[in-house]
């Protein structure tokens, strides 16, 4: 099944300059089965750095060069659009006035070409895409995170919430690793694994060609060990100036672009910078490799990295060697004895030198040929027109289906607009106050434990200000006192929040002491978090640092329910007792209500609702 005659919006992680990559096979493979496409090259996922002033200024010289940044590709069929914005994806500044630029040109465009009912497909999660997403009002929405990008910077980990609301709130997920499709599958079930592929009829036509090998590499003396790909922070240098040191005999060929300080390597004179190649040339290049490798580094962020290259080395039939990257680990029965995964430096050197002596091995040859074909891009484009296909069926049926809000609007249609609203804000306001709808959801956020002996007492203090109707932060450390007099627990732990002060927090510690509380018994935790999960997670270090398995928790009797719901979630190792901390205990029908509580009692529900969404709960 392979999709045709639909619009798609591809919102980019990179630029359509950069060397070939996921995001350019799926562009071009959309376009040859008869589909239009919009191609937004990348508007940043961090913030801006010196490092970042050739790309930003290629990205203004695309913009007059366009027509106002849109380009054509591919005729109508593939256009590409290299926005000019503030290079500052997570200010709610730079964000009003890049939404307003973004979203109006994007809608301009799509009018004149007659651009509508678009797919979207986004490799980004950030604010300005969802925004714009709201904006276009899609037929259906796809997220394909190729890479665990909250992972990649300090500045790109700001992405992490707004992600975890994408992998939620999209129609599909598509995933390029194993560890992304797990993680992704707490949000959402509509997650599918879909890593690059290779355009395998390419690299069969070099096969067949039997060109001679580029003539900057057939001067270079062997046994040659080639990288393909960008020189980037990923690249284990120490590992190659290693390779280059104990292997003296080889020449290590490195052919990309350069996208870090690679001054080290070029200090090894068996290391030799052939830079960027047309995407076309490569496999031309690879069959001049003996052995073919993924130097990458192991760490979190590589840890969701499907290194693609593999597959073009094995492509071309020749032995390839990586390091002890997960996704390669994880698909070691689909590779088989074609790849060597090297568990260390001097397995990978090993390895290498073995590798060396069989790239003629006929029987070999054939074996990782078949392992490429395997993986070809064509299967996995396939792959994700059908699962589209579906999508878009599924989407189709509910638009079929009876919008009851609209019935329901034209059938109470009043001949005053201000009579409709007078009347829903009478009636509104009755049932909020009147009724006992709210105190009957308020009682199912209060949680009513029996107190137990356990290992300490934790109150969070919350802001300093009191919360509900006679009931503070004073009140919730006088009960704290209770229950140590009582015998429940010897050690009392106290936790603020961002807004309070520390003079509060030693205040409470003072009026404990001055309650006969032993000043070795109160434990202040002073940082500030700001929120209940981030609360809970601090806390819990510091019970685990002092070997505490069992508390007593008093908080506000409104947020009891939160406060568990969380702790259960991040700190299962904990056994949790809330105690009543309500000021009047009723279980009767209670008539009428504070807009306090109800407000209160609406944000708690919000907050649960959000937290369940996000993962916290």
């Amino acid at each position: 099944m392979t999709i045709t005659k639909q619009n798609f919006i591809i919102f980019s992680s990179i630029d359509w300059t950069t060397h070939w990559q996921l995001h350019h096979q799926l562009a071009t493979s959309l376009v040859s089965t008869g589909n239009r496409v919009l191609f937004v090259e990348n508007t940043g996922v961090r913030s801006a750095n010196i490092g970042d002033i050739g790309r930003l200024s290629e990205r203004i010289s695309n913009w007059r060069k366009g027509l106002h940044g849109f380009s054509s590709i591919d005729g109508d069929n593939l256009t590409s659009y290299s926005p000019v914005l503030l290079p500052f994806p997570y200010s709610k500044l730079s964000l009003l006035f890049n939404k307003k630029i973004f979203n109006l040109s994007i809608s301009r465009w799509a009018k004149a070409s007659n651009f509508s009912n678009p797919i979207i497909i986004s490799f980004l999660p950030t604010p300005l895409i969802q925004n714009a997403i709201n904006s276009i009002d899609p037929k259906l929405t796809v997220y394909y995170c190729a890479n665990n990008m909250a992972e990649s910077s300090i500045s790109a980990s700001q992405v992490r919430p707004y992600e975890d609301h994408f992998f939620a709130s999209v129609d599909i997920v598509f995933t390029a690793a194993y560890v992304i499709q797990e993680y992704a599958k707490r949000f959402s079930e509509k997650v599918f694994y879909f890593p690059p592929g290779i355009d395998f009829d390419k690299f069969r036509t070099a096969l067949k060609d039997n060109k001679d090998v580029p003539s900057d590499l057939s001067n270079i003396a062997g046994p040659i060990v080639g990288y393909i790909g960008a020189l980037g922070k990923v690249l284990d240098q120490e590992l190659l100036c290693i390779l280059a040191d104990q292997y003296k005999k080889c020449t290590v060929v490195l052919i990309g672009p350069i996208y870090t300080n690679i001054d080290v390597l070029r200090t090894k004179s068996n290391i030799v910078f052939l830079g960027e190649k047309p995407h076309d040339q490569l496999p031309y290049y690879i069959q001049g490799f003996d052995v073919g490798i993924v130097p990458y580094v192991c760490n979190d962020f590589t840890e969701g990295v499907y290194p693609s290259k593999l597959n073009e080395y094995l492509a071309m039939g020749i032995p390839a060697v990586s390091t002890n990257l997960r996704e390669v680990r994880e698909s070691k029965e689909v590779y088989g004895e074609a790849a060597i995964i090297a568990n260390n430096t001097h397995d990978f050197i090993d390895a290498i030198k073995i590798s060396a002596l069989e790239k003629g091995n006929v029987v070999l040859k054939r074996q990782r040929i078949n392992v490429a074909k395997a993986n070809s891009w064509e299967s996995r484009f396939n792959g994700i027109s059908k699962i589209i296909e579906e999508g878009l069926i599924v989407v189709d049926s509910q638009q079929i289906k009876i919008n009851w809000k609209n019935k329901f609007n034209s059938y109470f249609r009043l001949k005053s607009k201000r009579r409709k609203i007078a009347f829903f804000a009478v009636f509104g306001f009755l049932i909020i106050i009147y009724s006992p709808l709210f105190w009957f959801m308020g009682e199912k956020l209060i949680v009513r434990d029996i107190p137990k002996k356990s290992d300490a007492i934790v109150v969070f203090s919350g802001d300093g200000k009191v919360s509900y109707q006679n009931l503070s932060y004073q009140e919730r450390a006088l009960n704290a006192v209770k229950f140590y007099k009582e015998g429940y627990a010897d050690k009392i732990f106290l936790s603020s929040g961002r807004e309070q002060t520390i003079d509060d927090i030693e205040i409470i510690k003072l009026y404990l002491m001055n309650k006969g509380v032993p000043e070795s018994s109160i434990y202040i935790l002073n940082k500030y978090p700001n929120s209940t999960y981030q609360n809970v997670k601090m806390v819990r270090r510091s019970l685990d640092k002092n070997g505490v398995h069992s508390i007593l928790f008093i908080t506000a009797p409104y947020h009891s329910l939160r406060s568990i719901l969380t702790w259960k979630k991040n700190a299962p190792n904990i056994d949790i007792i809330t105690p009543d901390m309500t000021t009047v205990k009723s279980k009767r029908l209670k008539w009428g209500i504070s807009l306090n509580k109800v407000r209160v009692i609406v944000y708690e529900y919000v907050a649960i609702a959000h937290n369940w969404l996000v993962g916290r709960i």
